[in-house]
């Protein structure tokens, strides 16, 4: 009874996105339910749920349950279209989502090139209290980073984010870890003349940091591809999750709304499908 309970489960999870776009609707109802939908969806996979229990333990990282779902189905339906699947993270930290992309290919026999932009350094926020009060005062940037999460404390994060490739057995040897910031020079004209699947921007909150990202790397992305937009729900309905910050969200507004369309909310993640 037991065994076939677990099968009958099993065959009720749907991972289809095609099927989730259109019956999608931008309600709070339909945003709040695919929201728990999706965590549930996550604990049903069994090494997607190891994953994200291993994140949380390890304090490896922010986001929701939610998530790790929901890129496994944008990584099932990019597959079945595409022979190989090129992506990019802004913003690694310690490695969830390439760590996670890496796992859903090798569990599910995807051939993926993964990218990523990081400093592999943190932010410190100041000590000194008073140097911190004068910053705050006259420096728009460091109101910035407190408003925005971009102060973290450096640590090796490299050696990070291998350890946790190796935990699951993933290969950190083949991806493509760009150092420095989106901003920078050289990293933009890496990227200038690349074509991409996915990128997922999780870098500077500010908003022209993130409108910086969208207006610089969104026209990258390949016909039919998706734009995930991360902390980025203010301005949609939804009441049960974490909506992001405003910035994020207001800089969403930018996305060029011909090129893009949002076909899916999933808590404070956004995703655009390009279509033109």
């Amino acid at each position: 009874m037991e065994i076939n309970q677990t099968f009958k489960t099993k065959f009720k999870l749907m991972t289809n996105l095609k099927e989730y776009i259109d019956k999608y609707d931008n309600t709070e109802d339909n945003n709040n339910h695919l929201y728990n939908e999706f965590t549930k969806n996550t604990n049903k996979v069994d090494y997607l749920k190891k994953h994200r229990d291993y994140i949380e333990n390890e304090n490896l990282g922010f986001g929701e349950r939610a998530f790790q779902f929901m890129w496994y189905t944008i990584l099932l339906d990019l597959s079945k279209k595409n022979k190989k699947i090129d992506v990019l993270e802004i913003g690694v930290f310690k490695g969830q989502i390439i760590s996670l992309w890496a796992l859903i290919a090798s569990k599910e026999k995807i051939n993926i090139c993964i990218n990523g932009i990081t400093p592999l350094k943190g932010n410190p926020k100041p000590k000194n209290k008073f140097i911190l009060r004068i910053k705050q005062l006259f420096l728009k940037r460091t109101l910035e980073d407190l408003k925005f999460g971009n102060f973290y404390e450096n640590e090796n994060f490299e050696m990070i984010i291998k350890n946790l490739f190796a935990e699951f057995n993933l290969e950190f040897d083949k991806i493509n870890l760009h150092k420095g910031l989106s901003t920078d020079k050289n990293i933009l004209e890496t990227f200038e003349s690349k074509k991409l699947d996915i990128i997922y921007i999780d870098g500077d909150h500010s908003f022209e940091g993130t409108k910086f990202d969208i207006e610089n790397y969104s026209n990258l992305i390949n016909m039919g591809g998706y734009l995930v937009m991360d902390d980025s729900a203010c301005n949609i309905p939804g009441s049960v999750y974490w909506k992001g910050h405003q910035s994020v969200s207001d800089a969403c507004e930018f996305i060029n709304k011909e090129m893009f369309r949002n076909v899916l909310n999933i808590g404070h993640n956004r995703i655009y499908k390009r279509v033109q």
